[in-house]
């Protein structure tokens, strides 16, 4: 018994496997730092990540400056040259879609706050300035959950490099990249209110809110507010399980007085876009308008088997062209990593811990909702009944949740390796850890060794594509010559051999990094590595592996040679004949122009930097714009531009490869060998008329519109009747109007009529901050032939003044002043009273001492 009781004795408790570990990885080098010194090491290391990662961009004569980049500045042109001249912010944008609100072109926040900072550090180390923004959030976040430094480095580079960031940096995406950078400090900042509810974290909150609305991308901050209404769900549930119910209520009246201050925060500019959102086509006035079309709002969803470059970056070709799966194109893969990967669903063993559980949920849902319309069962429902859900588009930007959740969860994971799976950590724990490896390592081996038993390799269509690209190559070739048929097949079948050994290269590069995770965890299981060792290790994997598939699609050649964005807008021959008639015909405000140089003229923002066009490229364009552009842009049996289309917005010059009917040639550039076409019949950009016809709909009008026999100089279309018939205009009537002055806000007309008439004027109708006086008398402004305004102007000699003066500019600038200075003054209130209170303290004790 004795002896019994003795070997008992020498057998390790259950509860001091933890203890033992410790006391092993405090005799190394990383046990003998103190907490702070450790925090500087693990930032210190971020910041070697951020600048080298960056270099290119930071260090090289290149600029980073993506297609988004300069169709966005050329459309912010006129509004940028109007705040550089007056000193005032612009709000309207005169040179695109025949005219809009400029609140998501060229809207500048008019109060600064906290996000100023990495916004003064961008103008000389973009994107750095916000990428350590995003790596010290994730790694603070990381750390507040775990309280395990290593795994915070873990975790910010892990959502820091994963591609997602990387391609939409080079595509332009910059307000996206933003918004994701604040992202983990929202996150934070909401556990830290939750978990220790008061004002300070509250106001905290709020500030945190502000800042990612402010980064400009609300299809970002939906995502993670969706992260956040799960977290506070679980939460209840929990609360509601404890019978608990109060420290959560308290909690959640906090954040939602958080809430409300932030919203407060952003009141310019979002006042104004949440007014501009219901006239446009994600939001239109008209309830079956309301959102985003299901087709259109599903594009560019994530295939179902395209979810593997999760674990292998390029198995599906990477970016276009060599892309083969379902999307129309796409700039990279959704990568995290095998490494990631395996961390992650190593952590959901501790679901029940609420952190692991929110964050295995969202990863779930993320990735789920990416699929769009490949898992129509659940997103169809989303889409038509859950708030906001149909008022963004492509599904896959839900990957970029899953990169994040995922990178918190491999930080938990992490932590459990070290924690759990060490010599002296639970049996159970390291079986589950070796068949999950072992799961993940076999998953990778298969598809390396037979891929052709999941994939097909090839793109739906693909076939019908080859085709007709042969046969374009070859008119000389019928389609039904027996030639063609081998031909594709043997280009089909090229394609594949490459796309397989693309896909197995990539599975064994995934296996690899896999692999020397697994021999480095090898090693500490067995006792041969501290657990700080192995932590820094599968940091230094991590990085490696997203470092190497990152820098496919972010390096040196893919920057630019070029200080400023508009150093890559082109100027051609046309434009400047055109520029030189604008001058002639007294400047802006006289004619607009239609561009045909590129395709479609309604995904092309080019022309808009040089004068005012009817084109342009914009993703929450005015619904008018997608009604011009849909029904009344092209004649239905030509598909040529409609000439009362171009009449209705005042198209003098058009811009074409080849001339065409009804237009006059006036110039041939030779640089281009483009032709400017005359329309020499267009109305001035004001007039008036004297009959009015009333349409029942908007189709009515499309329709009278679109029929060549209406004269829209002579007749208006209205949706109501006038109060006053106007009097018809014939050959001894006077009905002048002659332009005064124009400017992006404000628009004088001298205007003279001998009996009551109707002014059209060739802009687009926009209720929401346009008003008019006629003689100084204030006058209503009317939707005219559906897209311009017109004012009723009696007898006389008028002046007429319209001017662009929303009252949400203003409000939406005190509001947010004022909550600006409450927030953040009551912040540096709390702070300095919390400091003095611990000095008081500290004081106390010494003299007690």
């Amino acid at each position: 018994m004795a002896r019994a009781r003795g070997r008992k004795k020498a057998t390790p408790a259950r509860g001091s496997s933890s203890a033992n570990t410790r006391d092993r990885n405090k005799t190394g080098l990383w046990g003998r730092l103190d907490g702070r010194t450790r925090h500087i090491v693990c930032i210190g290391m971020l910041l070697v990540v951020a600048f080298g990662f960056f270099a290119p961009a930071v260090f090289s004569d290149r600029s980073l400056i993506g297609d988004d980049t300069v169709r966005w500045r050329a459309m912010a042109e006129y509004m940028l040259d109007y705040k550089e001249e007056t000193g005032r912010q612009a709000l309207w944008a005169p040179n695109a879609f025949g005219g809009m609100p400029g609140y998501m072109i060229a809207y500048a926040e008019q109060v600064p706050q906290l996000d100023d900072i990495p916004a003064l550090l961008r103008k000389v180390i973009w994107p750095v300035s916000h990428f350590l923004v995003l790596l010290l959030g994730a790694y603070f976040l990381a750390f507040f959950l775990t309280k395990d430094r290593f795994v915070g480095a873990l975790a910010a580079v892990a959502y820091g490099l994963t591609t997602y960031m990387t391609f939409i940096l080079i595509a332009g995406h910059n307000s996206r990249f933003i918004t994701l950078c604040f992202a983990p400090w929202l996150v934070l900042a909401f556990v830290a209110a939750l978990r220790r509810p008061g004002l300070l974290t509250a106001l905290l909150f709020s500030i945190a809110l502000g800042v990612n609305l402010r980064g400009g991308h609300v299809q970002m901050t939906y995502y993670i507010a969706f992260l956040l209404g799960v977290w506070w769900v679980v939460e209840a549930v929990y609360a509601g399980m404890r019978k608990d119910w109060k420290p959560f209520g308290v909690a959640t009246v906090w954040l939602v007085l958080g809430g409300v201050l932030g919203l407060l925060l952003v009141a310019q500019p979002y006042l104004l876009h949440f007014e501009y959102k219901t006239f446009t086509i994600r939001g239109a006035v008209d309830a079956a308008l309301s959102g985003l079309d299901w087709d259109y709002a599903m594009g560019w969803s994530q295939g179902r088997g395209e979810l593997v470059t999760l674990l292998a970056a390029d198995a599906y070709g990477g970016a276009s062209p060599t892309y083969w799966g379902p999307k129309p194109f796409t700039s990279g893969p959704h990568y995290v990593g095998p490494i990631v990967l395996l961390l992650a669903v190593f952590a959901v063993r501790q679901w029940r811990n609420r952190s692991v559980l929110v964050l295995s949920l969202m990863a779930l849902f993320a990735t789920l909702f990416s699929l769009g319309s490949h898992f129509a069962l659940l997103n169809r429902f989303m889409y038509e009944h859950f708030p906001l859900f149909n008022a963004f588009r492509v599904p896959e930007s839900w990957l970029a949740l899953t990169a994040f959740a995922l990178a918190l969860l491999a930080a938990f994971g992490l932590r459990g390796v070290g924690r759990d799976t060490g010599p002296d950590g639970d049996p159970a724990a390291r079986r589950t850890f070796r068949w999950l490896f072992g799961g993940v390592s076999g998953v990778l081996l298969v598809l390396m060794l037979l891929p052709g038993v999941f994939y097909d390799f090839e793109r739906a269509g693909e076939e019908a594509q080859v085709m007709q690209a042969l046969l374009a190559e070859r008119p000389d070739i019928a389609p039904n010559d027996p030639r063609v048929a081998p031909a594709v097949r043997s280009y089909l079948d090229e394609q594949h051999a490459l796309r397989k050994e693309t896909f197995r290269s990539e599975m064994r590069r995934s296996l690899f990094f896999l692999l020397l995770a697994g021999g480095m965890i090898l090693l500490f299981q067995r006792g041969k590595a501290p657990r700080w060792a192995l932590q820094a290790v599968l940091v230094l994997l991590v990085v490696v592996d997203l470092w190497g598939v990152g820098r496919r699609y972010f390096n040196k050649d893919d920057l630019v040679r070029a200080d400023a964005v508009e150093e890559q807008i082109l100027t051609y021959d046309v434009d400047r004949y055109i520029l030189g008639q604008q001058e002639a015909a007294g400047g802006s405000g006289r004619f607009r122009v239609l561009s045909l140089e590129a395709g479609s003229p309604f995904q092309n923002a080019r022309p808009s930097y040089h004068y005012e066009s009817v084109g342009g490229y914009h993703g929450a364009k005015l619904r008018l714009a997608q009604d011009y552009i849909d029904e009344l842009y092209a004649d239905p049996a030509t598909r040529l531009p409609n000439a009362n289309a171009l009449d209705l917005l005042g198209v003098r010059y058009v811009i074409s490869p080849s001339p065409l009917p009804g237009l006059n040639v006036v110039h041939q550039g030779a640089q281009t060998g483009l032709f400017v076409l005359e329309n020499m019949d267009v109305p001035p950009r004001a007039w008036l008329v004297g009959e009015t016809e009333v349409a029942s709909d908007p189709p009515a009008a499309w329709a009278r519109l679109r029929d060549p026999a209406f004269d829209l100089r002579r007749t208006a279309l209205l949706y109501e009747p006038l109060d006053v018939d106007p009097v018809p205009v014939d050959s001894i009537s006077v009905a002048n109007v002659r332009m005064q002055s124009w400017s992006l806000h404000e628009i004088v007309l001298d205007v003279a009529t001998d009996a009551p008439r109707l002014l059209v004027l060739g802009e687009v109708f926009y209720p929401a901050g346009w008003e008019a006086t006629v003689g100084g008398e204030e006058a209503p402004i009317l939707q005219v032939d559906h897209m311009l305004r017109g004012v009723p102007v009696p007898a006389g000699a008028h002046q007429v003044v319209l001017r662009f003066d929303p009252p949400r500019h203003r409000i939406g600038v005190a509001v947010g002043a004022g909550s600006t200075v409450l927030v953040y003054g009551g912040v540096v209130m709390l702070l300095a009273a919390g400091w003095r209170r611990r000095r008081r303290q500290t004081h106390s004790s010494a003299s007690e001492a």
